[in-house]
Formats: C-alpha cells, sequence, structure tokens
C-alpha cells in the first residue's frame, strides 16, 4: 500500500497506522494530489480479492472499494467510490471529475505494474 505513489499519480503519500498485513480496521493516511489528508479505514476484507474502507469528514463519509476478479482474459480490478451525508451531493458536484480521473490513474497505474511483474 505504501508503494502506491511509485506507481499512481493519484497519490503522494500513503502512511499505514498500524502494523502486519491489511485486515479489518487498519487505517491509513492518504494525501492525494488537490484533496485533503485523509485517514481511511478498513471495514471489509476478503484476503487477496477485495477491500472496501471508509473516511470521515464533516458530513460526508466517503466509501471506497478495491475488487479483483478472475475472468478469461485475465483478472479486472473495479475501483469506486461513494458519498454519503449531507454534504454528499456538494462533494460529489466539486470532486467528481477529479476523482473519476484519480480511479483511471491507479487503474492503469495498476495494470502496468501488474504487467511489469
Amino acid at each position: 500500500m505504501e508503494s502506491w505513489p511509485q506507481w499512481t499519480k493519484s497519490m503522494t503519500t500513503v502512511k499505514r497506522l498500524d502494523n502486519g498485513p491489511l485486515r479489518f480496521g487498519s487505517r491509513a493516511r492518504i494525501k492525494q494530489p488537490g484533496l485533503p489528508n485523509l485517514v481511511w479505514q478498513v471495514t471489509d476484507l476478503t484476503a487477496g480479492a477485495e477491500f472496501t474502507w471508509v473516511a470521515h469528514t464533516p458530513g460526508v463519509e466517503t466509501v471506497a472499494s478495491h475488487r479483483l476478479e478472475q475472468t478469461p482474459a485475465g483478472v479486472r480490478l473495479t475501483l469506486t467510490v461513494t458519498w454519503t451525508g449531507v454534504f454528499a451531493g456538494a462533494v460529489a458536484a466539486i470532486a467528481g471529475k477529479k476523482t473519476r480521473g484519480y480511479l483511471a490513474l491507479e487503474t492503469a497505474g495498476a495494470k502496468g505494474r501488474a504487467e511489469a511483474v
């Protein structure tokens, strides 16, 4: 996880706030260009297949999921982000385009890293 900034321009820094393998409750502080530092906490995890985590800001809960699926063509990575809360609509309007761009960068970066291995 802390190596993400090496393969995607959507991440400036990623700092795990706990040790060991990723697990339910694991936390990380992430800085992305043009966005505030957020602490993300894992709320759901299937080892080797997917995880979901949440970050909270006043009036908004952001939920992001990372899912790997085996397909006949290889492995598919699906990334999603949703916002809920009183200010969710405003955040989506302000940050939606940037978030979609960051998800595309992360997907492309993960693909490039996987193909290089």
